[in-house]
């Protein structure tokens, strides 16, 4: 086969073209690339005698099933013809691609249709010390297992991303040691598994997200982390809780714990250990949580700004029970400037239109007392609908408990018809 030359003449003179593309260092034809599917990164190789072995040192590998049409709703006899062609794909990109410098970024996304070739690629992946990390395994994955955390294999990794993954005490317990500069974590749908306490510590962690992940084990997951700024913890299944330690340079935090499945002293154990925040979002926290009914026990939120409590006061308490539940959360947030409550105090449903529509408003009066938040200017709520007029009740309320801020009314649908359908799929 006859590859194209970097010059040709134009039709009509003697002029020609250059090949200003080629022209360019490597390190600035490596990012250009980098934006393509795999398949069309090696297929540069023809382009020119320039392109011939620019791929085999690209600093990024991505192994992606989806540039072969594999997805999880394939056919098993389908499937079989597109997995060879990306087995041997991915198999051959690993193989020949140039190893004598650290990788920047290696990323894996595929189903495990072949356990023994998903576990080859990832060793291989991480024999090239990359400093981005990303294992995406999608479908039903059992059991599947990192390889042994070799320190002269991750003392670059700067990022980490896990999905799927089962993640023993050789997994956390070598976070310290074999990643000494590890910045960003993402850990999702994934299990931490053992008979032994799991920590995670990791002196220089900036970012950490855990999302739907589980720890069936007896014993809390602990994750100790000075220079986190950021955290996202969206609770799956830990029988035992999370203990957080030494979070002072904490900035922003988003917690989500499901109902009913973290007991009330663990959710304000986490609430004590987050006191540094400038802004908090909670997901599902219970009432009972923010009374304070011990004041020296409950933590003071010194430089808290923005706080945002979503799908929460949901109990059968009377809304003046549930203002004071709020109250006793704002008195020990000083610096308060914000507060956004979204779908909070009241259920957006009803059992009939026709109730709705006979039902008269009723606005209490204001017996109770005026919460002090002096910082504090502006109340977002939003809502989806207003049943049986609990909206009116509830700004009602806000406004004499909080008099002086401003409340801003948000309609947003909490399940568009479009999320409806997209699950309805088989």
């Amino acid at each position: 086969m006859m590859h194209p030359e970097p010059t040709m003449k134009r039709a009509g003179g003697p002029t020609s073209a250059v090949d200003r593309l080629s022209a360019l260092p490597d390190e600035l034809l490596h990012v250009i690339v980098s934006f393509l599917p795999a398949p069309l990164v090696v297929q540069t190789s023809l382009l020119s005698q320039r392109w011939r072995r620019l791929w085999r040192s690209t600093p990024l590998i991505k192994i992606d099933e989806q540039d072969f049409g594999i997805s999880i709703m394939d056919r098993a006899s389908t499937l079989e013809g597109r997995w060879a062609k990306f087995e041997y794909f991915a198999t051959n990109l690993l193989l020949f691609h140039d190893n004598t410098s650290a990788l920047g970024g290696f990323r894996l996304h595929c189903q495990v249709y072949n356990w023994r070739h998903v576990d080859r690629w990832i060793r291989r992946g991480i024999e090239y010390c990359p400093s981005v990390l990303q294992i995406e395994l999608v479908g039903h994955v059992p059991g599947f297992k990192l390889p042994p955390m070799l320190e002269s294999n991750f003392h670059c990794l700067k990022r980490l991303r896990l999905t799927h993954i089962i993640l023993n005490s050789h997994f956390t317990g070598s976070l310290c040691s074999a990643c000494p500069v590890l910045e960003d974590m993402n850990l999702s749908y994934s299990e931490f598994c053992d008979i032994c306490p799991q920590c995670i510590i990791s002196p220089k962690l900036n970012k950490l997200v855990i999302e739907y992940c589980s720890n069936n084990t007896r014993y809390p997951l602990v994750i100790t982390a000075p220079s986190l700024t950021y955290l996202c913890l969206s609770f799956g299944n830990f029988l035992a809780g999370i203990l957080l330690c030494k979070m002072d340079s904490l900035v922003k935090a988003k917690i989500s714990v499901p109902e009913d499945e973290i007991s009330e002293e663990n959710q304000r154990e986490l609430l004590g250990s987050l006191c540094n925040v400038t802004s908090l979002e909670l997901i599902g926290f219970e009432a009972e949580v923010t009374l304070n009914e011990n004041p020296d026990e409950f933590p003071i939120f010194h430089n808290l700004r923005t706080l945002s409590l979503h799908s929460r006061f949901f109990n059968g308490y009377e809304l003046t029970d549930k203002l004071e539940a709020l109250g006793s959360f704002l008195q020990n947030a000083p610096c308060l400037e914000k507060l956004s409550l979204q779908y909070c105090m009241f259920y957006s449903f009803s059992d009939s239109e026709w109730e709705i529509e006979t039902k008269n408003i009723t606005l209490p009066r204001h017996d109770g007392k005026i919460l002090r938040c002096q910082k504090l200017k502006l109340i977002e709520v939003v809502y989806d609908h207003d049943h049986d007029h609990q909206l009116i009740e509830l700004v009602w309320s806000l406004g004499r408990s909080l008099p002086d801020a401003n409340i801003k009314l948000n309609k947003i649908d909490r399940f568009p018809p479009w999320s409806i359908s997209l699950c309805s799929v088989p």
